[in-house]
């Protein structure tokens, strides 16, 4: 039942865009061999490879230093560089434009040629690697931490016998690490070239927000169904390449976590630790500091927050409700994925996954193109197309988070409760769930907050008189005093902040509560 829910949410309307997408090979094929189409393919694909790059380097080196070292505050600076991955991105490109910009703070403390400068820099392909990097190094600098938590203790203790730690990282743990640093660059590639607010904002053309121009100013939905379709291909590219070459070499992600050997820095510790330091407050508090800048006194967040309590009250229960559909959704499909035999389960996760990987301009036109019609209004014109698309295009997030705790559950317990003659219900709800309590709860709290920060596929199919927060920033910033979008520019990363400390609260309790039962 859950894996026809979601093929209905996602995997239907795909299958639709591909199937309207050849009604008309010839016309479809002229456009895409179109000089607009080469340059869009440029584009993004240079885009989404220079970001990978940068986000491979940096955060191979901050998760070496953060999980194998002696790094003063290294939990602290963790949650920092970590906080941008929970924003939305052109949040953060606004923020940068108020320290960049022409009027930005460099043009103020270092007079209006610099501004001149930063600003041609900012706008364009610069802009766009410099954002998407600060938003995405979070993900490389996990996967590597994960990865080498997971590296078995021995290996080490024998190569310190004879090596410093500088040829152990650079002969045991890199090699050891590359597929995770790999499967990190590759997640950021996708979700790069799946970017629409980003490089909307930097005025850098690219292939969502040309799907999004065709569909939304030019009303031209085939238009928009034929420009999809290289990104289609690039998506496909990048799961066909996690599929068959990376996911076997991550699966020891999945191991029993260990406590790590810490490497001492010695005489370099205050050096590495200032400048890591330095790194995480200049590229995450400098934007916002920018923002609070740019926003001013009382009087610009009383403007800002003047109509916004509808769009905040949207936002929070639409995100609390898909999330927790996405949740059971996902503990199904993860128990479905974990349990079934080897070939099966790959291709049904290959398959959610192409779900989360799919832009969300991409996935948000085949959802119009499917539930427009008549009949289906009452879906199409409310909310309900809005948490469609959240449950499509969220729940492989919830899929893998649970899917990591299901994983380390032995089988043995599945069986001693069915030999015992306990049926499968009462053995979810009595042996998995309170073991998995935490994942469940974990997966709840991801897809709360990706529903939350969510601009590309809301701003696609939202019907009228539904705004949640980042749609209404977004329309703020081209219709309202820089002030006023500061300011509510802040307001979301307070609430976004607020709900990412609540829910890690919640998440702490839980997990002491299942450990001590």
């Amino acid at each position: 039942m859950a894996l026809v829910l979601v093929f209905l949410a996602g995997g239907l309307p795909l299958v639709w865009l591909g199937v309207h997408a050849l009604h008309d090979v010839s016309s479809a094929a002229t456009a895409l061999l179109s000089w607009q189409t080469v340059m869009l393919l440029a584009n993004t694909v240079r885009l989404g490879m220079g970001v990978a790059l940068l986000v491979g380097a940096l955060g191979t080196a901050l998760g070496i230093l953060l999980a194998k070292t002696d790094l003063a505050g290294s939990r602290m600076l963790m949650a920092l560089l970590t906080f941008p991955l929970f924003l939305p991105p052109y949040v953060l490109a606004f923020g940068w434009f108020t320290v960049l910009g022409r009027q930005g703070l460099l043009a103020a403390l270092l007079g209006p040629r610099v501004g001149i400068t930063t600003s041609d820099t900012f706008f364009g392909v610069g802009g766009a690697l410099l954002v998407l990097t600060v938003a995405y190094t979070p993900i490389v600098v996990h996967l590597v931490r994960i990865a080498l938590l997971s590296i078995d203790p021995a290996i080490e203790d024998a190569a310190r016998l004879r090596f410093g730690w500088p040829p152990i990282i650079r002969r045991i743990h890199l090699p050891l690490i590359a597929p995770a640093i790999a499967l990190g660059m590759l997640v950021t590639f996708i979700l790069v070239i799946g970017e629409f607010g980003v490089p909307a904002y930097v005025r850098y053309p690219v292939f969502s927000g040309a799907v999004f121009t065709q569909f939304a100013a030019f009303l031209d939905i085939r238009a928009a169904v034929v420009t999809s379709i290289p990104l289609a291909v690039l998506v496909l590219g990048g799961m066909a390449a996690e599929r068959y070459w990376l996911r076997a070499r991550v699966r020891f992600l999945g191991r029993a976590r260990i406590i790590p050997v810490l490497a001492r820095l010695a005489e370099w510790r205050i050096i590495v630790t200032a400048t890591a330091w330095a790194y995480g407050l200049v590229t995450v508090l400098t934007p916002l500091g920018g923002l609070a800048v740019q926003a001013g006194g009382r009087i610009s967040y009383v403007a800002a927050l003047r109509g916004a309590a509808a769009s905040v009250v949207a936002s929070v229960w639409m995100a609390a409700l898909a999330a927790t559909v996405i949740a059971a959704v996902g503990f199904l499909l993860a128990y479905l994925v974990e349990r079934r035999p080897h070939g099966r389960r790959h291709g049904l996760d290959t398959g959610l996954m192409l779900l989360f990987a799919v832009p969300g301009t991409v996935l948000g036109v085949a959802l119009i193109l499917l539930w427009n019609r008549s009949g289906l209004v009452h879906v199409y014109a409310s909310v309900g197309i809005i948490l469609i698309g959240y449950v499509a295009h969220y729940t492989p997030l919830a899929v893998r988070a649970i899917g990591v705790g299901l994983h380390a559950i032995p089988t043995d317990l599945e069986e001693a409760a069915r030999g015992a003659g306990v049926s499968w219900t009462r053995t979810i709800g009595r042996v998995l769930l309170p073991l998995l309590g935490p994942g469940v709860a974990g997966a709840w709290a991801l897809a709360f907050v990706f529903c939350l920060r969510d601009l590309d596929l809301v701003m696609t199919v939202h019907p009228p008189g539904v705004e949640t927060m980042p749609i209404r920033l977004y329309t703020l910033m081209a219709n309202s005093a820089s002030s006023v979008t500061a300011a509510l520019g802040l307001v979301i990363i307070g609430l976004t902040a607020s709900c990412v400390l609540l829910l890690g609260a919640a998440l702490t309790v839980l997990r002491r509560f299942s450990a001590w039962n």
